[in-house]
């Protein structure tokens, strides 16, 4: 048989496509092929997304970066600026004073006019977060937004802002030559996102069960097509038949699920920005039509990889062999064992690590904790197997009362199997611990940012720190401030005094204000020990100078000492009535009546989580991809228990003639699949929480969420359903073609 002839060629290609339909399982592997094609596609422009994103972000940014003196020298300034840096709901964006010298001066990208001083031009996304926040003044009157070609991306949060002359008096203010240049000052997301490495490792969590989802599709039904590869290799084919006749049965669902995975990237080209559902971000369209030819790559890259797996992945001959019965029940053994080892390393995992110290044993609590979750992932659908082969004993004698075939079959069957129901719950049962895990290790703060977090929770804002910058401000503009603060707000001064033996924390302040956190009133220094004051009055010294066992207090004015004209370095507010302070309206105070970017106020420990949500929020991106991943491959087993399913329904195909009902295979696929499917959901959920429980931290930002784990159990268990109703109308399809035979 030679395949050169393209009329052979053409005939191998409708055996395949004719074959693929016919066997065992036909439909189940087009589905299955069609899927793997369209979530490798989807893996793959989501690869050329990133880079268009990441392109698109550094070119935009370059065409709006600040041109000072040092970049452009000779030329004459066009505008004074600052860029500075304001947050909303704990993140950071960009915030660029700018005051131009002419009307004729250069607009930056994306601004149509210039705002007069005490307005500004915001970033779309910018309006809508101060509007939620409820300060949507907060810059002044907004006079109009900025497009697109001036943002990094489309969903970027910055501004321009025209000053008032009082906040530029005093301030560091610089000369702008122009906009855009290579050797400008960068602002906006490419301060904030990390680099583009990050989030391709965040896409592995995709990209691998995609290729697992595709290996999975490849061996669907893998006996029947070894059998027919082997007849045609018996009948004189070549390597070239084998490989038309497996085109001709693959090629068709591979390339079009390879299209249909280019969608989503093509009707973003093609219509506008889209925000990704739970991240926020939204992609730029404009990115991905510059990027086009990324799309058609992408799915032609696709189907190459999967196709090349229909190729390689077949027997070309050759028997299977057969296993020995003594193998068999070393497997059962082994099967036992793990089950009975599963709910014992449960405990360990749990249990063990935390009795070692944290402070001496970190590396090794972690390392134990690690290989206990690995463990439990082995032995969990083992536990889960043989629960159901004891329930399936049981089952098959309540059919002896019921009189149910579906029953019997069932529970007979995975009585007989437990390794078979291991291999049909290990998806699921596997998916919601590795979800549990992966938003665990994704939502952690660093130990100063987890210090900052327990320190707001309990301080709140009934204390807030003022940080100054005395050289910037006058004593008239900060006594004009301190005459503004809302009614009922005492202030004192705490610094770090160097000139004694040891440094210490002096706090000063009227003595109304030091009673309002119980500190002593004494006209001379007075030692107090830490542990006899207020948590919020010890969190203040900690925060704000060298961390001892004693402080100081001593009675006396805020303006007594401190900057060139008595202005302190650091203040402390504090309310009369233990209320908590309006945080919003003191600092949009500071905002209006002082020189831009000399002084600010927050709570205390505030300035460290703006860092941590920043790191909170990249590493949702590694959660939206392993989740991802997490349901792929669930669904490439899922796949797999389909075909097993109806593999198994053809030996049980003459009980349906036997019964006159094929409607049994319904109750027989779901005592086979859907009950062990849903009791594993239900078993890996309690492991989860149960293996969450030695990770979290609230100080830490380690808590395990419980909606997102709900929700994956909730999606794992459609999933199941859906594969059940699949699999009981495939078996009911093949049984249609049962016809008895002799031996």
């Amino acid at each position: 048989m030679t395949a050169d002839r393209p009329g052979v060629r053409r005939q191998l290609l409708r055996i395949g496509r004719s074959a693929g339909k016919r066997s065992g399982g036909g439909r189940i592997r087009v589905v299955a092929l069609l899927l793997a094609g369209a979530v490798l596609a989807l893996g793959f422009s989501s690869v050329v997304a990133v880079y268009a994103a990441y392109d698109g972000i550094h070119m935009r940014t370059e065409k709006r970066s600040l041109q000072f003196r040092a970049a452009r020298p000779g030329e004459r300034p066009v505008a004074l600026a600052i860029d500075g840096f304001d947050d909303v709901a704990g993140l950071q964006h960009s915030i660029v004073y700018l005051r131009p010298l002419s009307r004729e001066a250069p607009l930056p990208p994306g601004v149509s006019a210039w705002p007069g001083p005490g307005e500004a031009v915001l970033s779309p996304a910018l309006v809508r977060s101060l509007k939620d926040e409820g300060s949507p003044r907060r810059f002044g009157v907004v006079t109009g937004e900025i497009g697109e070609d001036g943002l990094a991306g489309p969903g970027e949060r910055m501004g321009y802002v025209n000053p008032t002359d009082r906040q530029m008096a005093g301030a560091s203010f610089r000369p702008v030559m122009g906009f855009g240049g290579a050797r400008g000052d960068m602002f906006g997301d490419v301060m904030f996102i990390k680099g583009r490495g990050h989030l391709m490792d965040a896409l592995y969590l995709l990209l691998i069960p995609a290729l697992a989802l595709g290996v999975v599709a490849v061996r669907m039904g893998s006996a029947a097509r070894d059998g027919r590869t082997s007849l045609v290799s018996a009948l004189g084919g070549t390597w070239r038949a084998r490989f038309w006749l497996n085109m001709g049965e693959a090629a068709p669902p591979v390339l079009a699920g390879a299209v249909i995975g280019l969608l989503p990237g093509a009707i973003v080209a093609a219509t506008g920005a889209v925000r990704l559902p739970w991240i926020g971000y939204r992609l730029s369209a404009a990115d991905l039509r510059r990027w086009w030819w990324g799309l058609p790559l992408s799915g032609a890259l696709a189907a190459g990889v999967l196709l090349l797996l229909v190729c390689l992945m077949h027997r070309a001959g050759g028997r299977r062999k057969a296993r020995s019965p003594r193998a068999g029940a070393l497997r059962t053994r082994m099967l036992r064992w793990a089950a009975t080892a599963c709910p014992v390393l449960i405990c360990a995992t749990v249990w063990g690590p935390a009795q070692l110290d944290p402070a001496k044993y970190a590396d090794l609590r972690g390392l134990l904790y690690d290989l206990g979750v690995a463990a439990v992932l082995v032995t969990l659908p083992c536990a889960v197997a043989l629960g159901a082969a004891a329930a399936g004993r049981r089952l098959a004698r309540a059919a002896r009362r019921t009189g149910s075939p579906a029953q019997v079959v069932a529970g007979r069957h995975a009585a007989a199997h437990p390794g078979v129901t291991a291999r049909v719950v290990a998806g699921v049962a596997i998916a919601l611990v590795v979800v549990s895990q992966i938003q665990l290790t994704s939502s952690q703060f660093g130990e100063s940012a987890a210090r900052a977090k327990a320190t707001m929770r309990e301080v709140g804002s009934g204390l807030l720190l003022m940080e100054l910058r005395p050289t910037k401000v006058s004593r008239e503009r900060f006594e004009a401030v301190l005459r503004d603060l809302p009614q009922g707000t005492e202030t004192m001064t705490v610094r770090t005094e160097t000139g004694s033996p040891a440094p210490r924390t002096l706090f000063t302040g009227p003595c109304d204000a030091l009673r309002t956190v119980r500190l002593p009133c004494s006209e001379t220094p007075r030692r107090v020990a830490v542990r006899d004051v207020e948590r919020r009055v010890a969190e203040t010294a900690r925060w704000t100078g060298p961390v001892a066992g004693e402080l100081y207090v001593q009675e006396g004015p805020v303006l007594s000492g401190g900057g060139p004209e008595g202005v302190p370095p650091a203040v402390v507010l504090t309310s009369t009535s233990g209320d908590e302070l309006p945080v919003g309206r003191i600092k949009q105070l500071l905002r209006d009546s002082l020189p831009i970017g000399s002084a600010s106020v927050d709570l205390l420990g505030a300035r460290w989580i703006g860092g941590a949500n920043l790191a909170v929020a990249h590493g949702r991106w590694v959660i939206f991809f392993g989740v991802s991943g997490v349901l792929v491959l669930a669904l490439a087993l899922a796949l797999a228990n389909v075909s097993e399913f109806v593999r198994f329904s053809t030996v049980v195909a003459p009980l349906s003639v036997l019964t006159g009902r094929r409607r049994l295979y319904y109750g027989t696929a779901a005592w086979s699949v859907l009950v062990p499917l849903l009791a594993a959901i239900g078993v890996s959920f309690v492991v989860s929480v149960w293996l969450a429980a030695p990770q979290e931290s609230p100080d830490e930002g380690i808590t395990l969420s419980m909606g997102m784990l709900a929700g994956t159990a909730g999606a794992l268990a459609a999933l199941s359903v859906v594969m059940w109703w699949w699999g009981a109308r495939a078996a009911v399809r093949q049984s249609t073609r049962w016809r008895p035979y002799g031996d």
